[in-house]
């Protein structure tokens, strides 16, 4: 049979993992490219970047499926279905109204949305109504090539920035502890270094922002699970570390809870900056740190003063 499309493999890879085996990615792929019995120039058939197409979609079901809860992660890689996706399986029939529930899933999911997770929509799933088909159609004929392309790329830099999250939360807090003092010093702020885990006194990561180091930056890192709130005594105990110094930056792979940003902005005796699970995992996007680059577009337009258009 031709490669599904995307919202068809959605399905078909939720179907697929309702046997309750646990696959990894590449397990999927392989047993859709059975189940389907490919011809093998549809297996070999490619993008334009050389992936191939079916193994491209599946993948993308593995994520969307997982980022809505449908699978779950039993360790890094390796997926296995839950009892809401079962539920899902069991409800939808048709592709294209399963992936607007999946859609709808996701938004409410979305892991940088602090009052989503708690709005209890996940026990009943939504009926397999034409209607919702008809609208996702229509929102995505009436965008036009350019908007597709900015929605893709902020789909994939979402992706990357929640498996970078999760990237550090398998690691040790030291590693955290490296990655924030790696990160600032790739920003430029100067060098830096990880203090001595056992007498870091509140302290993890040092900069030194000029040769002698006469303005350093202290440097808090805390690697705590989403929906694990930094609160206002973590920052006052570690306003408390700084002493003399005049600057500080307390980096988290959560949040910050409403209070302890209120009382970091006002304390008087030093600059406190806060960076939160989000902006910490789009910094290190945008300066290259635990990411490399695998595909570059250039998007090109009439050259106006060649042809002289005003």
């Amino acid at each position: 049979m031709p490669i599904p499309s995307q919202s068809e493999m959605n399905l078909v890879v939720l179907k697929l993992m309702t046997d309750g085996a646990t696959r990894t990615r590449s397990q999927a792929k392989a047993a859709v490219r059975d189940q389907l019995a490919l011809t093998p120039e549809e297996q070999d058939l490619k993008t334009s970047s050389g992936v191939r197409v079916y193994e491209s979609r599946v993948g993308w079901a593995v994520s969307y499926l997982a980022r809505a809860g449908m699978l779950q992660a039993v360790k890094r890689g390796v997926y296995v279905i839950t009892e809401f996706g079962q539920s899902y399986a069991r409800q939808y029939s048709d592709g294209l109204a399963f992936t607007h529930a999946l859609n709808k899933v996701i938004a409410e999911n979305n892991p940088w949305n602090t009052g989503s997770m708690s709005s209890g929509k996940k026990d009943t799933p939504p009926s397999d109504d034409m209607s919702d088909e008809k609208t996702s159609q229509e929102q995505s004929d009436e965008t036009s090539p350019r908007e597709q392309i900015d929605t893709a790329f902020a789909q994939l830099n979402d992706e990357l920035q929640e498996t970078l999250l999760q990237s550090i939360l398998e690691k040790d807090p030291a590693f955290f502890e490296q990655l924030v003092v790696d990160l600032l010093v790739k920003m430029g702020y100067g060098q830096g270094r990880q203090t001595k885990i056992s007498h870091d006194g509140g302290v993890d990561g040092i900069i030194a922002t000029d040769a002698l180091g006469f303005d350093p930056i202290y440097v808090q890192a805390k690697r705590y699970t989403p929906g694990n709130t930094v609160g206002r005594p973590e920052l006052q105990g570690f306003a408390g570390a700084l002493g003399s110094i005049t600057r500080g930056v307390f980096i988290t792979t959560s949040t910050f809870a409403k209070g302890a940003m209120e009382w970091a902005a006002h304390y008087p005796h030093a600059t406190l900056v806060l960076v939160n699970g989000r902006r910490l995992t789009e910094l290190m996007v945008e300066y290259d740190l635990g990411v490399s680059t695998e595909q570059t577009y250039r998007i090109k337009r009439i050259d106006g003063d060649y042809f002289g258009d005003e």
